[in-house]
């Protein structure tokens, strides 16, 4: 019994099996796209004149997109955690919730707001759908920001000063928020094709000349097609992350948290820029899919009650295999992502910051190839005999899911047991505890809840995946494609109400995490 005991103390057991995992989630879909990066497969493409435009314009369009999200994230970041806005803890709640939703419901909805459609509709959208991402850095940032730096700007020169150096403390993190918003509309398939297909002049994307591949059924071709995409994302990433590091240095979380910026004059003010900025974010989309659920012609005999109504027992009728499938696709993923990403966030805690990047940008492969690349290489490593019936089995989509969205809960996790005293482990390793205790333990320890949540986001992205969804077969039965088909067959009452029954459920991981964040608080008190 001995020797089995001491296998499962040893870390390497684990490590091999947390290794394998992630490869078969992670990189080896990703091998025909890696591979085209060290061949000239991979770029030849690039010199036609035409691929090279798609490949240009896809830069410029996501870096458009990538401003839009800086300069409406960064901002309401900054009136929602650190200045005395009314209703400031509502409108920080709402700040993650437009990231919950699929791009495209955002693009249906403005769509619906303004009649825009065309490129420049598929950048407002993607740039509004990417803006909690600085946000959120952003406002991780100000949270550490030490009171006495805050103390002194304002003596300094009052509030305009203060909020200047809360603006240069939280650049680094606001600039790798725009990256990740710029590797979001790059890698977006749906809203672009969707903005083209509404618009009479249509407009081409690299991710479609990625997807059009699967139409002539060369899928290695449409999985080498994105390594230059890819390659070009890793290394703005990276710089991202070298900037923060450099910048931050070994700043950690202030002892004492700065206060909030008061502006007594400017208090009303300030509540009409959040409302505003809530409102584009989030409200006004969520208010037009509401009003879609109902929408009907001039000749209409029923009220918009009657005709909402049973449109969302047409989505709950027709939709509810497909949700359900989808529900359970997001919780294998999410289990899996429960048992890869501890280790990974601790061993990024472990290392250097050179190597920290490295490992980071390593596991964040899946993120930065584009969904339908991504999904053209899982189809041609998986789609043989030596896997058997895996292909297409229910098991292969949460695989995928996992993988493609393990980086941001690795991310998070290690921002949450960075908190957490190495010491407690330590004692734990003198007190002869094997290195799964002493990470499961004493690591994850009071961070459990956010372990939780770190795999709840996981599901949540894999049931609001399309681009990948509408390449896997056995992931087509799912609701995000169901969403998609209906909303290109324009059936509006249905797709409205569906999206919305969609947004429900994908924020309740947050709703009950704040719920809980709530009752501890109350019983704290």
């Amino acid at each position: 019994m001995s020797g089995p005991r001491s296998l499962l103390r040893a870390a390497w057991p684990w490590w091999l099996l947390v290794v394998s995992l992630t490869a078969a989630a992670s990189w080896l879909p990703l091998l025909p796209t890696l591979g085209a990066l060290f061949s000239a497969d991979g770029w030849n493409a690039l010199r036609d004149p035409r691929l090279g435009a798609l490949f240009l314009r896809t830069l410029w369009l996501s870096a458009l997109a990538s401003g839009i999200a800086m300069g409406l994230g960064v901002p309401y970041a900054l009136l929602a955690t650190r200045t005395n806005v009314p209703g400031a803890a509502l409108f920080a709640l709402l700040m993650p919730l437009p990231l919950l939703l699929p791009p495209l419901l955002i693009a249906q909805a403005w769509h619906g707001l303004t009649g825009m459609d065309g490129q420049w509709a598929a950048v407002l959208c993607l740039g509004l759908a990417g803006a909690p991402l600085p946000a959120l850095l952003t406002a991780h940032a100000l949270a550490r920001q030490a009171a006495g730096a805050h103390e002194a700007a304002l003596l300094c020169g009052g509030p305009r000063f203060a909020a200047a150096e809360m603006l240069r403390s939280a650049w680094p993190a606001a600039l790798l928020g725009g990256v990740l918003a710029f590797l979001f509309a790059a890698a977006d398939f749906s809203v672009p094709d969707y903005m083209s297909f509404l618009a009479e002049e249509k407009f081409f994307v690299y991710s479609f000349e990625i997807f059009n591949r699967s139409r002539e059924a060369d899928f290695r071709g449409g999985a080498a097609a994105a390594a230059p995409l890819v390659l070009v994302i890793a290394l703005l990433l990276y710089a991202s992350l070298h900037w923060r590091d450099a910048w931050s240095g070994a700043e950690r979380a202030a002892a004492r948290p700065a206060p909030r910026l008061r502006v007594p004059a400017g208090r009303w003010l300030l509540l009409t820029a959040a409302l505003a900025g809530a409102a584009l974010l989030l409200l006004l989309p969520l208010g037009r899919i509401l009003y879609d659920t109902g929408m009907a012609g001039p000749a209409a005999t029923e009220a918009w009650l009657q005709r909402s109504a049973r449109a969302f027992s047409d989505a709950l009728a027709r939709g509810r295999g497909d949700l359900l499938r989808s529900l359970q696709t997001g919780a294998l993923a999410g289990a899996l992502v429960l048992l890869l990403a501890p280790w990974w966030a601790a061993q990024l805690l472990r290392l250097g910051r050179r190597r920290q990047r490295l490992l980071f940008l390593l596991l964040a492969l899946p993120l930065l190839a584009p969904g339908v690349g991504f999904g053209m290489g899982a189809i041609v490593v998986y789609n043989r005999d030596l896997f058997g019936g895996f292909y297409d089995s229910a098991l292969l989509p949460p695989l995928l899911m996992a993988g493609r969205w393990l980086p941001l809960a690795v991310f998070l996790l290690a921002e949450r047991l960075q908190r957490v005293p190495a010491n407690q482990e330590e004692a734990a390793q003198l007190a002869g505890a094997g290195y799964r205790l002493r990470l499961f333990r004493y690591r994850l320890g009071v961070q459990r809840p956010a372990w939780w949540l770190a795999a709840a986001l996981v599901a949540v992205f894999a049931v609001r995946e399309i681009d990948l969804a509408i390449l896997l077969p056995a992931a087509n039965q799912s609701a995000a494609v169901r969403y998609y088909m209906a909303l290109h067959a324009q059936r509006d009452n249905f797709v409205a109400a569906f999206g919305l029954v969609m947004a429900l459920v994908l924020f309740l991981p947050l709703m009950l995490e704040a719920a809980w964040r709530g009752a501890r608080a109350r019983d704290e008190r």
